[in-house]
């Protein structure tokens, strides 16, 4: 504007020439920039499991629908993570990672996320907001819960038979050596310490079926709850112990397929939030 007053004042033709110049560079770095960060489409890929508050690691495709034009130095900012995409050619589709969190359970909606660019000279940062129709489900962070501890409870906290012994499962007690116990069960270290021989007793690969009771697991407040069950649907589940789940007058009877154990967490991470 100084050199616009000045040519103006003056009639110097060199100043109109500047000031021309530099107004001519404005508006097409400008134009640049615009279309820069026009015509692109964003996509995110969150993994089958994502708790809360656990850090996850969802795959970005950001696709450029500009059939010759391509896009440079873009930033992508999705839920206060970024990830940079320095060039993305016409009509292609580059992918990248961003770490997100999510602090809370439920079925959280993307909503929108923000595309950033310098281009061309770094002026100005240019900015564009890409709408993401997409939602992610949180399930509720597992809390380790003694499978022992409520077995011998009983029908307080759930319905859970009592634990089969087995040699493969999870360790549920120290019993001294009766003779004829395998040598993959003894506890050398233990023992060392020990006059008598120390043999560590496991729980049974599978064994029979489960129901949690959402109401009776041994916490006070409900995501405490909901956290001790996740914790045992997936720790039952994958020692092939088939797991279903009372929710109020529902029953969802136990299995053990992969896709059984993320229904299971769907119910729990959308409890009360239907």
């Amino acid at each position: 504007m100084l050199l616009g007053f000045s040519a103006v004042n003056t009639g110097n033709n060199l100043l109109f020439l500047v000031v021309a110049a530099m107004l001519g560079f404005m508006a097409v770095s400008g134009i640049v920039g615009w279309t820069n960060i026009r015509g692109l489409k964003l996509q995110v890929v969150f993994p089958d499991e994502v708790y809360t508050g656990t850090d996850t690691l969802a795959v970005v495709r950001l696709t450029n629908a500009k059939r010759f034009m391509p896009s440079f130095l873009l930033q992508i900012s999705i839920r206060g993570a970024s990830v940079d995409f320095n060039y993305i050619g016409g009509s292609s589709t580059e992918t990248d990672s961003v770490v997100v969190r999510f602090p809370d359970r439920g079925r959280h909606p993307l909503g929108e996320a923000q595309v950033f660019s310098p281009f061309p000279v770094n002026f100005f940062v240019r900015c564009n907001r890409l709408r993401l129709d997409q939602a992610c489900l949180v399930f509720p962070a597992p809390r380790r819960v003694s499978q022992v501890r409520a077995a011998d409870q009983g029908q307080r906290y759930m319905n859970l038979p009592a634990l089969n012994k087995g040699l493969e499962g999870d360790l549920t007690g120290i019993r001294d050596y009766a003779g004829g116990d395998p040598l993959k069960t003894i506890h050398w270290r233990l023992s060392a310490k020990h006059p008598q021989m120390k043999v560590k007793e496991m729980s049974a690969a599978g064994g029979e079926p489960v129901i949690l009771d959402l109401d009776f697991l041994p916490d006070v407040t409900l995501n405490g709850r909901l956290s001790a069950a996740a914790y045992l649907v997936n720790s039952l589940i994958r020692s092939n112990r088939p797991v279903g789940l009372r929710i109020r007058d529902r029953i969802i009877e136990p299995g053990v397929t992969k896709t059984h154990r993320l229904r299971l967490l769907t119910e729990l991470a959308l409890y009360d939030q239907n």
